[in-house]
């Protein structure tokens, strides 16, 4: 059984780290250089080898985890008339031009985010052009480049934000929260039941921008995003769950009940998008402010990739 001890949230790195990936101005540089910093006091290599990857980028597109797949556009450019989408019949052709795995560092995805607008183009090889002209009969060389919604880029960095949540949840669960930034033996020694492998903490993914069923389809300028009322319920479910096993005040469950009401209502009145995903933000803001970590960390690790 793991010894559980009171402990000061800023004494703890562990602690710390957490209070760091639920607030609103995360910086995800700083959170995986510190996420390094514990892993490797705990020992956890293979664990850290995936942080320095996303510190410092990826090998190669094999090495990269299935969350940096990302499916873009392929577009031909007209000097008249710009940038115009192609049409690739077959099915698997298009799946392998289209999608592709970023190894670029965190760092580089969120610059290329910020100065990109809504779209980023990603070029390909002399080569490849010249395949492509083959491939649609282009009488005249033509420049082609896939066009990739931000959106779906921008998703990579709140994946990582998830994982590291869930890997301090479940250090916190083992009773590891490094006081002062220092490990003990026993918790060194727990470490090692800490999975390492990095899909057990961000679950099944999908290719971003790839279409699926039984969702409501959101158009945007650039992109499409799909959305689904029933996960927010599932995430509402969940955080309601949470907050009746924590040792939060009767006022603040009382409060806490009052917004949870509140987004329920709006889920069965099928409110937009953006009014759910502001509602869930003001109920994580709320509960951080009470102590609630991991209620709160529940919202931010369960609504990325919802909206």
């Amino acid at each position: 059984m793991v010894e559980r001890r009171m402990v000061n949230n800023m004494g703890s790195i562990v602690l710390e780290l957490q209070n760091e990936i639920v607030s609103s101005n995360c910086d995800v540089v700083n959170i995986l250089r510190k996420a390094h910093l514990i892993a490797s006091k705990l020992k956890l290599n293979d664990f850290d080898q995936w942080i320095q990857h996303e510190l410092n980028g990826y090998p190669d597109p094999e090495s990269c985890p299935e969350y940096r797949k990302v499916r873009g556009s392929l577009k031909a450019f007209n000097p008249y008339r710009g940038w115009i989408p192609t049409s690739i019949q077959d099915n698997e052709v298009e799946k392998k031009i289209c999608e592709r795995k970023l190894v670029n560092s965190i760092s580089e995805i969120i610059s290329l985010c910020q100065s990109s607008g809504n779209v980023l183009i990603s070029e390909f090889s002399g080569e490849q052009l010249a395949l492509f002209d083959k491939m649609f009969d282009s009488p005249l060389p033509m420049m082609y480049a896939l066009h990739i919604p931000t959106t779906a880029v921008k998703d990579i960095e709140e994946k990582v934000k998830n994982t590291i949540l869930e890997w301090t949840l479940k250090l916190e669960s083992e009773g590891i929260v490094g006081e002062n930034m220092i490990f003990s033996e026993t918790e060194k020694e727990s470490a090692v039941n800490i999975p390492q492998t990095v899909n057990n903490y961000y679950g099944n993914t999908s290719v971003i921008n790839s279409p699926s069923d039984n969702v409501q389809i959101v158009s945007g300028s650039e992109n499409t995003v799909t959305f689904s009322y029933d996960k927010v319920k599932d995430v509402v479910d969940a955080v309601e769950k949470s907050i009746s096993e924590s040792d939060l005040s009767k006022e603040d469950i009382e409060t806490a009940t009052e917004l949870l009401a509140d987004i329920k209502l709006k889920i069965e009145e099928e409110k937009k998008p953006h009014i759910l995903k502001s509602a869930l933000v003001g109920l994580k803001d709320f509960l951080i402010n009470t102590g609630a970590n991991v209620a709160a960390g529940l919202i931010q690790a369960k609504m990325q990739g919802l909206f």
